[in-house]
C-alpha cells in the first residue's frame, strides 16, 4: 500500500478557512425561532412583571423591556431599557434616550455606539468596560 498524500500546512489553513467561512454563511441564512415570528422573549408594556413597575420602561412590541435584575451582570450606566433585534442588529433604548448600537450590525445600520452609557469595569480598571455579552446574547435571542 502506497501512503496518503501530505497536505501542507497552508493546506490545512485553507481548509479551516473555508470551513469557518461556510459554517459562518449557514449560520447567518439558518432561520432562528418558530415560523410565525412570534418569540416568548418578546414582550409589550402590558406584560411586563412587577418587578419592572415604575422602571419608567415601556417594551412597544417586537422589543424587550430588560432592567438590570435580569442581568448576572449589568453593562450600562442607566437602570433599564429596550432591547430589540431587527435583521441582526441589536439594540439598546435607555428611558428618553437615543437606541444604541450594542453589535457591529446595527453600527453598521448606523445606530450610535454605546459607549456614552457603556459602564466602567471598576474591578478591571484602566477604562475596561463591563462585559456586554449576556445583554448581546439575549438581544440576538429576540432576531
Amino acid at each position: 500500500m502506497s501512503e496518503g498524500r501530505q497536505y501542507s500546512r497552508d493546506e490545512w489553513i485553507g481548509a479551516g478557512v473555508l470551513i469557518v467561512i461556510v459554517m459562518v454563511i449557514a449560520a447567518s441564512c439558518w432561520p432562528s425561532g418558530s415560523d410565525t415570528g412570534s418569540s416568548s422573549d418578546t414582550i409589550d408594556s402590558t406584560e411586563l412583571p412587577s418587578r419592572d413597575s415604575g422602571s419608567g420602561v415601556e417594551a412597544p412590541s417586537g422589543g424587550l423591556a430588560v432592567t438590570a435584575s435580569r442581568f448576572t451582570e449589568w453593562p450600562f450606566t442607566v437602570s433599564a431599557g429596550v432591547l430589540r433585534c431587527e435583521g441582526g442588529a441589536v439594540t439598546f433604548e435607555p428611558p428618553g434616550g437615543p437606541r444604541y448600537a450594542v453589535n457591529g450590525t446595527a453600527k453598521d445600520t448606523g445606530y450610535p455606539e454605546i459607549k456614552p452609557i457603556w459602564a466602567d469595569d471598576e474591578t478591571l480598571g484602566n477604562g475596561l468596560k463591563v462585559d456586554i455579552s449576556e445583554v448581546l446574547d439575549k438581544g440576538l435571542s429576540l432576531c
